[in-house]
C-alpha cells in the first residue's frame, strides 16, 4: 500500500506539472545546448556556455529582451540579460587595490577601463534543474578556486552559485558567494538587461526609487551624490524616456520600492524587485530600440571608490573568509 501511495503521488506531481505547462529541458539553439524553462505562458531561454545569459524572456508570446543576431553575439554584453561580476560596469584603468593587494583586469583594445566583469563570456557549469509546484529552475556555478583561469584574474578562492527561477510572469536570479579562502572577497553583482521597447519611447515611463544620482566624469562616478532637488527629472515618480539619454548611476535604492517600467501604449509593465543588497541602479537609454535598467549591489568602479574612502557611496560587497553571501533580483511582467 505504501509503495502504491508514493507511486500515485509522483504521478500526481508529474501530471500537475504537465497540466500547468511547466518544464525544464535542454534544447539546441545557436549551435549549442541551452536551457528552456517554461511555466504556463512564460518561456525563458538561458545559454550556460555564453555567460549564463538569459537571452529570451517571452510572456504570452511577447519577447521582452533584445535578441542576439547570431551565435557570436550571444556571449558578452549585447543582448538578453548578461551577468556582471565581480565588477559591475567600469573599473578605472582596469585595476584596484584591496587590503594591500592590487588586482589588474584585461582591458580591451581602444578602451581605458575594464568593463562588465569576468563572467559574461564564461561558460557556467550546470548543477541541477528542478520542477516543483509552480516553479521551474536551474542552478549553475562559476569556479574561482585556486588553479582556475578565473582565479588567475580575480585571486580570491570562492565559488559563485547562480539560480534562475521562472514562475508564471516572473524571472528571478539568486546568487551566493561561497568564500573558500582565508581572505575577504570584495565584489559586486549586477544584471545588465537589454529591454526592448514594447511601444513608443514617448509612452515608456520609468520610475527610479533612488534618493540621489551619482556625479560622473567621463562615464565614471566621482563619489559625489547629487540631491534629487538638483535634478531636472523626478526620482520616485514616473518619467517618460523620450528625450532622456541616460548613462548614469543612481544611489539610495529602497528594496521596499520596486523599479517600474511602464509601456503605456502597449499596456505592459515590468516591475524590478531586489533584496536589500542592491543599493544602486544604472540607467542606460541610448538611441536604439532597447535600453538597460541595471540593478547593482554597488556603484560602478566600486572597488576604487571604496579604496578612496567613499565606502558608503561605493557599497562594495565584502564576503568574510569561510562565509557565504547571497542576494536576489526579480523581474515581474504585467499587463
Amino acid at each position: 500500500m505504501r509503495s502504491c501511495f508514493f507511486a500515485n503521488l509522483i504521478l500526481a506531481v508529474i501530471f500537475s506539472a504537465i497540466a500547468s505547462g511547466q518544464s525544464v529541458r535542454t534544447i539546441e539553439e545557436f549551435g549549442q545546448p541551452v536551457q528552456e524553462l517554461r511555466v504556463g505562458n512564460t518561456v525563458v531561454k538561458l545559454a550556460p556556455a555564453a555567460g549564463a545569459n538569459v537571452y529570451s524572456i517571452r510572456i504570452d508570446d511577447v519577447e521582452f529582451v533584445h535578441q542576439p543576431a547570431s551565435a557570436e553575439r550571444l556571449p558578452g554584453v549585447s543582448c538578453g540579460v548578461p551577468i556582471l561580476y565581480p565588477t559591475p560596469n567600469r573599473v578605472r584603468n582596469g585595476k584596484f587595490t584591496f587590503a594591500g593587494e592590487t588586482v589588474e583586469f584585461p582591458i580591451r583594445k581602444n578602451q581605458r577601463w575594464h568593463i562588465h566583469g569576468l563572467l559574461n563570456r564564461h561558460p557556467w557549469k550546470l548543477l541541477k534543474s528542478e520542477q516543483r509546484d509552480d516553479v521551474a529552475s536551474v542552478t549553475f556555478f562559476a569556479d574561482f578556486s585556486e588553479g582556475t583561469d578565473l582565479h588567475e584574474l580575480f585571486p580570491f578562492a570562492h565559488e559563485l552559485m547562480l539560480t534562475v527561477e521562472v514562475r508564471e510572469g516572473s524571472v528571478k536570479w539568486s546568487y551566493m558567494v561561497n568564500n573558500q579562502g582565508n581572505k575577504p572577497i570584495p565584489f559586486g553583482f549586477a544584471l545588465h538587461p537589454y529591454f526592448t521597447y514594447q511601444g513608443e519611447r514617448s509612452e515608456t515611463f520609468l520610475t527610479i526609487p533612488a534618493t540621489h544620482m551619482m556625479e560622473s566624469e567621463d562615464r565614471m562616478p566621482t563619489g559625489k551624490l547629487i540631491e534629487m532637488n538638483q535634478l531636472d527629472f523626478p526620482l520616485g515618480r514616473p518619467m517618460t524616456l523620450e528625450g532622456r539619454n541616460f548613462d548614469d548611476v543612481f544611489w539610495g535604492m529602497d528594496s521596499a520600492k520596486p523599479t517600474t517600467i511602464e509601456f503605456r501604449d502597449a499596456k505592459r509593465k515590468i516591475q524590478i524587485s531586489t533584496s536589500e543588497h542592491f543599493t544602486h541602479l544604472v540607467v542606460w537609454t541610448p538611441e536604439r530600440n532597447y535600453f538597460g535598467i541595471e540593478s547593482q549591489t554597488c556603484s560602478t568602479d566600486a572597488h576604487n571608490l571604496h579604496a578612496s574612502g567613499k565606502e558608503r557611496e561605493a557599497h562594495l560587497q565584502i564576503c568574510p573568509p569561510r562565509e557565504t553571501m547571497s542576494a536576489w533580483v526579480e523581474y515581474k511582467f504585467d499587463k
